[in-house]
């Protein structure tokens, strides 16, 4: 996950975007240009994100409200009434990347006043990766509209920071993309693909 730390914005001209847009098929995951038809590789993924290809499969469906304000409480340390505001104001099992940032300060505050307890001091420093961790999934893997939360199903990978790596990230980003994609060119107008192209930079 190191390498997703140093992956920043984009800015990719919305006329370009709306071209390859048009000419994406999601029977063959393809674009068809005029003198080629290319499309999105794993080798892709791995050049840009460096993410890896062996291990555990991702995979998760929805939450509910409820599970998701256990999950808060049970990996980020959120008291009980803050959970059920955080899922309540973003209209299901989301947080804010705010409030994020907000635990992220708090965790690492108390690690550095824990004096010699380490052990007290890495479960809070894994709570803050459990955070920030959180962020990188959301705005470099599973980019999606929403530019203020995450989903906070992704904690169901991060009960311990230290095994993160044995997930196969790649392949779960380029299906994901591969669906963002097919979901976008379905309604050419109503869907802000600008947003999660420019954003992730894959076309690069």
């Amino acid at each position: 996950m190191r390498d997703l730390c140093q992956v920043g914005y984009e800015t990719i001209h919305n006329g370009m975007l709306m071209e390859f847009a048009e000419r994406w098929h999601s029977e063959t995951s393809s674009f068809y240009l005029p003198h080629n038809e290319i499309t999105i590789t794993i080798d892709d993924v791995a050049c840009l994100l460096h993410l890896p290809i062996r291990g555990t499969l991702v995979g998760h469906g929805r939450l509910e409200k409820e599970e998701a304000m256990e999950m808060l409480i049970a990996e980020l340390r959120v008291d009980p009434d803050d959970a059920l505001e955080k899922v309540e104001r973003t209209g299901g099992a989301h947080i804010r990347f705010g409030v994020l940032q907000r635990r992220y300060d708090v965790e690492l505050l108390a690690a550095k006043e824990v004096v010699g307890d380490e052990v007290e001091a890495d479960i809070h420093r894994e709570r803050a990766l459990r955070c920030y961790f959180l962020y990188l999934i959301d705005t470099q893997i599973f980019v999606d509209k929403s530019s203020s939360y995450t989903d906070v199903v992704y904690l169901t990978y991060l009960s311990n920071t230290v095994r993160i790596h044995e997930y196969n990230w790649r392949a779960a980003l380029l299906a994901y993309n591969y669906y963002r994609l097919r979901e976008g060119c379905l309604d050419t107008t109503a869907f802000p693909r600008h947003y999660w192209l420019g954003k992730g930079a894959y076309l690069h």
